[in-house]
C-alpha cells in the first residue's frame, strides 16, 4: 500500500509539473515588444523642440530663453555643441523646422526669427519678424505659416512671405478662437491647434486670403489645455496637456468625429507618430515617453515607456533612434531595441529536471519494494 500511495503521488507531481511548464512556454512565446534604453545625453537647459539632419548628422535643438543650439550626433552615445544662437531679447525659441541651411524658429515674443547656418561655425541670424507670440511654424516653399498667441489672450494664423529671407513680409493673418500653438499644413490646408478650443482648419489655397473650413471644439477642464497635432491620412492625433490623446476622424470635415482616446496620460504635452512602426510617442511631463499601438486606432494600447524622472518635450525618431527634449535633462537620445519571443530560462530546466526526477524515483521504488509490500499489492 505505500508503494501505491508513493506512486500516486509522483503521478500528481508529473502532472502539475507538465501543466506549469505548459504555461511556462506558452508565456515565453511572446510576441516581439520594444525597449526603450538611453544611448547619450548632454544637458541643454529647457529643450523644448529638435530637428534632425540625418545629411549630416546633426540635430538642431531649441532651448527656449538660451536660443537654439546644433549638436554632431554621429556618435549618438556621445552628441557634441557644435554652434549656438542666443535667443533674442524678448524671445523663447519654441518650435522650429528646417529648408535647406535655414532655421525658422516660433521665438515667443520675438515672432518669427531666421537663421542661416550654412556656415555652422559661424551662424547668422537674418530676421526677426516681430508680431504677436510664436509658437510653431511651417514653410511650404517660400511661404511660412506661423501660429501665434499667449494663453488667454487670443491668437491667429499669420501667413508670411519668406523668398527673401532677410526681409519676410506680411501676406495676411486670421484671427483663431484661443491662442494658436500649433500648426500642421498638408496640401492646401491648415491645421491650427487652438488653446482651450481644439484646432481649426484653414483653406490657404489662396495666401492672402485664408478661408474658415472646420472647427473641433474639445473638451478642456483647466485653463492651461494647450494641443500638439499631428495628421496622418484621415486621422488627427490631439494630445492635450489636460485631457491626454485623442484620435480624430478628420475625412469629413464637417463632421469631424473621434475615434478613440488615450486616458491613462496625465500631462501629454506632445505627440509624435511613427507610422512605419504604426507607434505613437507620447511625451507626458509627469510619465515620461510612453509608446503606443495605433495600428488599431480604435483602441490605443501602451508598448512600453522610458522615464527617467524628467519632463520630455518632443521627439523626433530616425531610424531606431529617438532624439528627445527634455525640460529638465536637455538633450537625450534614445535607442529603439527589439525584445520578447521565446526564451530559454529556468522553467524549462526546472520541467527536465522535474521529470528526470519522477523516473529515477519510479526506478528505486522498484528496486525496493518489500516483500510486505507484495503481499498487500497481491490482495489487490
Amino acid at each position: 500500500m505505500k508503494s501505491r500511495l508513493i506512486t500516486v503521488v509522483c503521478i500528481l507531481a508529473l502532472v502539475l509539473i507538465l501543466e506549469s511548464g505548459a504555461i511556462c512556454f506558452a508565456s515565453g512565446a511572446s510576441t516581439s515588444g520594444i525597449v526603450l534604453t538611453k544611448a547619450g545625453q548632454i544637458e541643454t537647459g529647457d529643450a523644448y523642440d529638435v530637428w534632425v539632419d540625418t545629411d549630416n548628422d546633426m540635430a538642431y535643438v531649441t532651448c527656449g530663453y538660451s536660443g537654439v543650439k546644433v549638436f554632431d550626433i554621429s556618435d549618438p552615445t556621445n552628441p557634441i555643441e557644435i554652434a549656438n544662437v542666443s535667443s533674442s531679447s524678448s524671445g523663447y525659441a519654441h518650435q522650429l523646422v528646417m529648408r535647406d541651411n535655414l532655421v525658422f524658429i516660433g521665438d515667443g515674443h520675438g515672432g518669427l526669427r531666421i537663421i542661416d547656418f550654412e556656415n555652422i561655425s559661424s551662424p547668422a541670424v537674418l530676421s526677426q519678424f516681430t508680431g504677436d507670440y510664436a509658437w510653431d511654424v511651417e514653410v511650404i516653399g517660400d511661404v511660412a505659416f506661423v501660429a501665434n498667441g499667449f494663453p488667454g489672450s487670443g491668437g491667429k494664423l499669420t501667413i508670411v512671405n519668406v523668398t527673401d529671407p532677410t526681409t519676410p513680409t506680411l501676406l495676411s493673418s486670421f484671427i483663431t478662437i484661443g491662442g494658436a500653438t500649433d500648426i500642421e499644413v498638408l496640401d492646401n490646408l491648415a491645421f491650427v491647434t487652438t488653446s482651450y478650443k481644439g484646432f481649426t482648419v484653414f483653406d490657404v489655397g489662396n495666401y492672402t486670403n485664408p478661408i474658415l473650413l472646420a472647427q473641433y471644439i474639445g473638451q478642456s477642464t483647466s485653463d492651461t489645455d494647450m494641443g500638439d497635432l499631428e495628421i496622418v491620412g484621415d486621422l488627427a492625433f490631439l494630445s492635450y496637456w489636460d485631457k491626454s490623446l485623442k484620435v480624430l476622424n478628420i475625412s469629413d470635415l464637417s463632421n469631424i468625429r473621434v475615434v478613440s482616446e488615450f486616458n491613462e496620460s496625465l500631462d501629454a504635452f506632445s505627440v509624435h507618430i511613427d507610422t512605419e512602426r504604426n507607434l505613437a510617442f507620447l511625451c507626458d511631463l509627469e510619465l515620461g515617453l510612453l509608446l503606443l499601438d495605433i495600428q488599431n486606432p480604435t483602441q490605443l494600447t501602451e508598448v512600453t515607456r522610458y522615464f527617467d524622472g524628467g519632463k520630455p518635450n518632443r521627439v523626433e525618431v530616425v531610424g531606431n533612434l529617438v532624439y528627445m527634449t527634455d525640460q529638465d535633462n536637455g538633450f537625450v537620445i534614445l535607442e529603439i531595441r527589439e525584445s520578447g519571443g521565446p526564451s530559454i530560462g529556468l522553467e524549462p530546466l526546472l520541467l527536465v529536471g522535474g521529470l528526470a526526477a519522477i523516473v529515477i524515483l519510479c526506478w528505486w521504488l522498484k528496486r525496493v519494494r518489500t516483500p510486505g509490500d507484495s503481499v498487500e499489492g497481491g490482495r489487490a
